[in-house]
């Protein structure tokens, strides 16, 4: 039981990132504590000033996101400068209402405007805007800011003793924390497949399968990048680990396809029962992966699952020397400092989609700064009205909704997530606050334990993340001597109306629709399908071989991963009827992604073992692919069904060559078959484009079965 559960607790945290994120904000703010309070007395300062430092803890913990060690550790320096000088700023304006509106506004624009230039400057802005919005918050003097000052330089201390030190980011230690992760996914896998054995007809079992199956894709994907911060690992075991979380993930999904076809076969009754040796074996030592697994294997292939005991095999192989792999990462990868890691593939075309973006009120910098913009000044004038004193709340609301959001529509859930969260976290601050004020220890332990799952939830819901930091602050009024239910109940309506000021700002000032987002994202996923298939045509025609597969394969999951989230707005349950064709979509979308997968494993083996024209003829599927793919987006100058019917001839000539094989099924049987399944995850995509009519036949029909694992 207690097993089960823990499981579940690895598998919805990949390699304990949030608990680890949580664990050094709330330490950190600890730790500024405990040095401040003392301090500030000594120097004749307010013990309120130590919440700047708390608020530079928690930024330079959260938002610092550089990509190796040492650029983080620089920007964490750095973060003191952006607050203390919009502390200055707000403090020398304070006199001044209008000119203090004015220069909050330019806060905000800059703030917002300068995370084009790169992750470090998102997080100097975010901080910054914190420091101008703490400064009305505490209404400190001139006198007050060097203390002020110190305070930040503390907290940014604190939390570079806390990242870099104490619980340091190790990517070999996030491999092994990652790898645990997915076993417990393919742990979770396999019950959600029970679960679904036992309710056939339950779409809520089904969603719950595809769920955990975007998971491990995402732990994966996350796994690999962090590959790429491996101090001292040569590029051939960085290769091969690489190589090694793929293929527990492809034999996990394999295994999934296998598992839910069988089940869906009436006749076979015997399939789900004999997992429960696997899923046993799942909460043990890793040496036992192989063993077991050929046990459960030998059982399936007594009842004559000889296709389901192979892939049951390659789970446990794959199981086996991703750990073998990882444990002998102490030998090769010694800690040090960061080495620049070349630039993948990935990155080098995000820069050059960057130098090629459009200019002016058409950047997406520039447009997300105006809305944020003109959301704060909608908020000033909405929150006047509410309360003059704390219209401030109005604003923060308005402009942390347009934090890492794309479109109208995820502006929209986020608004509606955090308004949702203050409403809760209002009722329990009141009922928290008036019974521990006047109790200062009590106090400062609830705050760090809300700042705890504040930050533990960060990034899986927003909700309970507004929520815990309302309640923090219910309790920091009554240790300021503030707390009162109306301070609350203001701070809730001024959420609302910050809440409807970003709305109207994001519908009415320069708005980009949900819609927009989605379907440029299903561009880029299409044209990174065709630039694969293409550049996997021209390697397997010209070099007789494959290379760098595994790394296109990745860049279109993250294109698919982009896509989901853009779409979410849309798919969620409040919209899951409206977007009944998105999310058919993204099941064909995600089955191509998995088709592609599983072909990165095959294609090299399979180029190598077969003759000049063999290879040639493959290279001429893979070119219709593309093209089929290039159709399907507005860079296409041939209709697809002309491209469609150009593809038929080249598989069936694959088909006649397999066919003419003495052998059994080779690699070459699985390279044509997948082809097959990736021209039929592409038409049934034209389908739901318009583009074309539903096939229920035929060669690639075959790929249709895989595909209903994904649903």
């Amino acid at each position: 039981m207690w097993g089960e559960w823990w499981n579940r607790f690895v598998a919805s945290d990949p390699a304990l990132r949030r608990l680890r994120t949580a664990v050094r904000v709330s330490c950190s703010v600890a730790l500024t504590l405990l040095v401040l309070l003392p301090v500030l007395p000594l120097l004749g300062q307010s013990p309120s000033n130590a919440l700047i430092g708390a608020v530079v803890a928690i930024q330079s913990s959260v938002a610092v996101n550089d990509t190796t060690q040492r650029q983080r550790l620089v920007t964490t320096l750095l973060m003191p400068i952006p607050a203390t000088a919009s502390l200055a700023v707000a403090t020398v304006s304070q006199p001044l209402p209008a000119l203090k509106v004015a220069l909050f506004l330019v806060v905000i624009f800059v703030a917002t405007y300068i995370r084009r230039f790169g992750v470090r400057y998102f997080a100097l802005g975010f901080v910054g805007f914190f420091g101008y919005f703490f400064a009305m918050f505490l209404r400190p003097t001139l006198e007050q800011i060097p203390a002020m000052a110190l305070s930040a330089v503390c907290g940014a201390l604190a939390a570079c003793l806390l990242r870099f030190v104490l619980l340091r980011d190790d990517p070999q230690g996030v491999l092994e924390r990652g790898r645990r992760t997915m076993r417990a996914h393919v742990h979770s896998l396999l019950h959600a497949v029970r679960e679904l054995a036992e309710n056939p007809n339950s779409a809520r079992h089904r969603r719950a399968l595809q769920t955990h199956s975007v998971r491990l894709n995402e732990t994966a994907l996350m796994l690999e990048g962090v590959l790429e911060q491996l101090p001292g690992l040569d590029e051939r075991r960085r290769a091969l680990l690489r190589q090694r979380l793929l293929e527990v993930e492809l034999a996990a999904e394999n295994l999934l396809t296998l598992l839910t076809r069988s089940f869906d076969d009436p006749e076979n009754t015997g399939a789900v029962p004999a997992l429960a040796p696997l899923l046993d074996v799942l909460r043990t030592d890793p040496a036992e992966f192989r063993s077991v697994s050929r046990r459960v294997a030998e059982d399936f292939e007594r009842q004559g699952s000889v296709e389901l005991a192979m892939t049951v095999r390659r789970l446990g192989s794959a199981m086996t020397e991703l750990a073998q792999a990882t444990s002998e990462l102490g030998e090769d990868g010694a800690a040090g400092d960061d080495e620049e890691s070349p630039p993948t593939r990935q990155q080098e075309t995000d820069q050059q989609e960057r130098a090629d973006e459009d200019t002016g009120l058409r950047r997406p910098e520039v447009r997300v700064a105006a809305q944020a913009t003109c959301a704060a000044a909608l908020a000033i004038v909405g929150g006047q009205f509410v309360s003059p004193n704390r219209w401030y709340w109005a604003v923060i609301t308005a402009f942390v909704v347009f934090i890492s959001v794309n479109s109208r529509g995820e502006l929209l859930v986020r608004a509606w997530q955090r308004t949702a969260g203050t409403v809760f976290g209002v009722l329990a601050g009141i009922l928290v606050a008036s019974q521990v004020t006047g109790h200062p220890v009590t106090e400062l332990v609830l705050v760090l334990c809300c700042l705890f799952l504040a930050f533990y939830f960060l990034g899986y819901s927003y909700s309970a993340l507004t929520f815990f930091v309302t309640t923090t602050l219910g309790i920091l009024y009554g240790i300021l001597g503030t707390f009162s239910a109306s301070v609350l109940g203001t701070r809730l309506v001024e959420t609302a109306v910050g809440a409807a000021a970003g709305v109207l700002a994001a519908v009415l000032v320069l708005p980009t629709s949900t819609r927009t987002v989605v379907s440029a994202r299903s561009r880029e996923f299409l044209l990174t399908l065709r630039d694969l298939l293409r550049r996997a045509g021209d390697e397997t025609a010209h070099q007789g071989t494959v290379t760098a597969f595994h790394e296109d394969a990745r860049e279109l999951d993250g294109k698919l991963q982009q896509l989901r989230t853009s779409a979410r707005p849309l798919t969620g349950a409040l919209f899951r009827s409206r977007g009944s064709r998105l999310q058919r979509e993204l099941i064909v979308g995600a089955g191509c992604a998995y088709y592609v997968r599983n072909l990165a494993v095959l294609l090299e083996h399979t180029v190598e073992m077969t003759d000049e024209d063999t290879r040639h003829r493959l290279a001429e599927a893979l070119w219709a692919l593309a093209a089929c793919a290039e159709a399907l987006t507005d860079e296409g100058d041939r209709p697809f069904e002309e491209t469609s019917r150009a593809l038929r001839p080249r598989l069936e000539s694959l088909h006649d060559i397999a066919e003419a094989l003495p052998t059994g099924p080779t690699s070459l049987h699985r390279t044509i078959n997948l082809l097959d399944r990736i021209g039929q995850t592409l038409h049934d995509l034209a389908h739901e484009f318009g583009r074309a009519p539903r096939q229920e036949s035929g060669t690639t029909a075959t790929g249709s079965k895989t595909v209903r694992a994904f649903e």
